[in-house]
């Protein structure tokens, strides 16, 4: 038969515990960094004529107001 390991400490729970939310902060601030850097291409992306272009291209074809596009994802 398998013996089932006993349970961990509750000082064991609580350093993984810790440890896990040391991870989810450093996450969570890397996401937030990706986000910012997503949002600068993007703005810069909206100011260059041939990607605008292109889009308001794609938008006509897909029959997509550009007013719903900016009202969907804050703005382009």
């Amino acid at each position: 038969m398998n013996q089932i390991p006993p349970p961990p400490s509750l000082e064991k729970v609580k350093e993984r515990a810790a440890k896990m939310e040391e991870i989810n902060q450093r996450w969570d601030a890397l996401i937030a960094i990706a986000d910012y850097m997503i949002a600068e291409l993007e703005a810069d992306i909206s100011k260059q004529k041939v990607p605008r272009y292109k889009l308001e291209k794609a938008m006509e074809l897909l029959n997509i107001q550009p007013q719903k596009m900016e009202e969907s994802r804050g703005g382009f």
